[in-house]
């Protein structure tokens, strides 16, 4: 077994690192590495379809949340940024509890001028909602589509880009801003995601300590149409090109059932957001291929993953709880999604909760 201290889990050590909340005790039915598994794993995104819950529902679920057993799981609230200037309007709940962490939807560009001008709005509005509001809430992670020019771009293209937000964020003062750049998972964008990952890394690399701004990936694995689930081939091969790399990445979208399964409404086969976290944490810690990945995404049977006191396993790999809790917060971070509830019954039913 691959300790952290190794070459792999050395490219990791750049992503982003969240401390892991001590167990509690009183959750004695819960196996401590399905808490390592799953801590902070699902971002409330109950404005977005298809719950599409106005922003003061949505919001009063996400704090009635944090209340819950199951708070553990829960990790940020997501919000486009222009609706930034509306959550101010719940004061109330902002103040209930320690400190609200939230991630925006940025506006973007499809060319890396006009999406760094858009940047600086972005950037504008997240300073103005912080404006007395710094011990309530914080924005500190943005997710935002790459800009279609560098969708298919170098790695040089994507190093020049990415010091061009560096910039920005020093011009604006910004102390702290995580970026997840979304990419479409599709036969022409699928064979650049090396080149992508390798511009993150360098990217991360130049960070100082704490770094400004770490950048990872973001993959929807879902939508309203078949046509929206990515092939199996392609999400596995940003989870290896991530894991390659040493870059952290977010899921979204189609990814409220723990297993893969067969979605009547879409029919097609969906991605489970259990099989998309145990390929990476599996890929990270016995370094698999792409076929191997596969071979996980593609798992059906729930039985075959399995919750044990001291580490996780699927059929015969297995990886202890450290690795799990360091692949979790360098590497495969967390997935939106606009129910909560939906993955938690999901689980119950499973008899994992």
């Amino acid at each position: 077994m691959r300790s952290p201290v190794d070459a792999g889990s050395r490219r990791l050590s750049q992503s982003v690192s969240v401390p892991m909340e001590a167990s509690d005790p009183s959750d004695s039915l819960i196996t401590p590495s399905l808490r390592a598994f799953l801590h902070d794993v699902i971002d409330y995104a109950g404005l977005f379809p298809p719950a599409d819950l106005s922003l003061h529902r949505a919001f009063q679920s996400h704090a009635e949340y944090r209340r819950e057993e199951e708070a553990w799981m829960l990790s940020r609230f997501v919000l486009p940024v222009g609706r930034l200037p509306d959550l101010k309007a719940h004061r109330p709940l902002l103040k209930e509890g320690t400190r609200y962490d939230l991630s925006v939807l940025g506006t973007g560009g499809s060319t890396a001028d006009t999406f760094l001008q858009a940047f600086e709005r972005d950037l504008q509005a997240i300073e103005d909602f912080g404006d007395g509001l710094a011990e309530q809430a914080q924005v500190d992670v943005m997710e935002v589509p790459l800009p279609d020019a560098l969708v298919g771009g170098s790695q040089a293209e994507g190093i020049e880009f990415l010091e061009s937000i560096t910039r920005t964020l020093v011009a604006t003062g910004t102390a702290k801003l995580d970026l997840f750049f979304e990419v479409p998972l599709r036969n022409d964008t699928v064979p650049n995601l090396s080149a992508l990952c390798a511009a993150a890394a360098e990217h991360n690399s130049q960070q100082a300590v704490p770094a400004r701004t770490t950048v990872g990936l973001k993959m929807r694995c879902g939508g309203a149409e078949p046509t929206d689930v990515p092939e199996v081939e392609d999400v596995a091969a940003l989870i290896v090109a991530c894991r390659d790399a040493g870059v952290p990445f977010k899921a979204t979208a189609g990814l409220h059932h723990p297993v893969r399964h067969y979605d009547d409404g879409l029919d097609t086969e969906m991605h489970g957001f259990l099989n998309v976290f145990a390929a990476a944490v599996l890929a990270a810690e016995h370094d698999l291929d792409p076929p191997e990945v596969q071979a996980i995404l593609v798992e059906k049977n729930a039985d075959n993953f399995r919750f044990l006191k001291d580490a996780f396993a699927w059929r015969d790999l297995t990886v202890s709880l450290d690795d799990i809790q360091y692949a979790r917060e360098h590497l495969a971070l967390s997935f939106g999604s606009c129910s909560f509830e939906e993955p938690v019954d999901h689980l119950r039913d499973l008899e994992w909760l």
